[in-house]
């Protein structure tokens, strides 16, 4: 396998595994909902909120800290909406889908010396066998997973 190859491949693993490790150490209350509130002269907030009624967790305040109306531009609102859509068990369960993107994509490892020569993706490999042109490893499909996570082919 190419340097490139092997780092790509450990560079997202790492991805993973730190995107798992920061949702592992969050709250994990079921609900994570968004929450708008006037400050009278302290400006608008947008706040990400857990729990339910009086069980409510402030999970993240996103003030504009104007005192003009509210304003979409400021982003306070869609902020906030982000931060939610992305609590704790959705981060988990992309991380898991993307772990078996990597096994389905995983490296042919038959043991030959041509899989050693030429390193194949076990899925991608499968329609036209070993061909010295078929796309080597790590395929177009990590690759862009990785792209997902922030690599940008530079890293080595």
């Amino acid at each position: 396998m190419t340097a490139q190859g092997e780092d790509v491949l450990a560079w997202l693993e790492q991805a993973i595994n730190e995107r798992e490790e920061t949702a592992r150490r969050a709250s994990h209350q079921k609900l994570w909902r968004t929450h708008d509130t006037h400050l009278d002269l302290g400006g608008h907030t947008a706040t990400v909120l857990t729990g339910e009624r009086n069980d409510t967790e402030l999970l993240a305040w996103v003030p504009t800290m104007s005192h003009q109306p509210w304003d979409e531009s400021r982003n306070a609102w869609n902020n906030a909406e982000h931060i939610a859509l992305n609590d704790p068990a959705s981060v988990l369960c992309r991380c898991a889908a993307d772990r078996k993107i990597l096994d389905l994509h995983s490296r042919i490892e038959d043991g030959t010396q041509l899989s050693v020569d030429f390193p194949q993706c076990k899925t991608c490999c499968e329609e036209g066998g070993y061909e010295r042109e078929a796309e080597t490893f790590p395929c177009l499909t990590l690759r862009l997973l990785a792209e997902g996570y922030g690599w940008t082919g530079g890293e080595r």
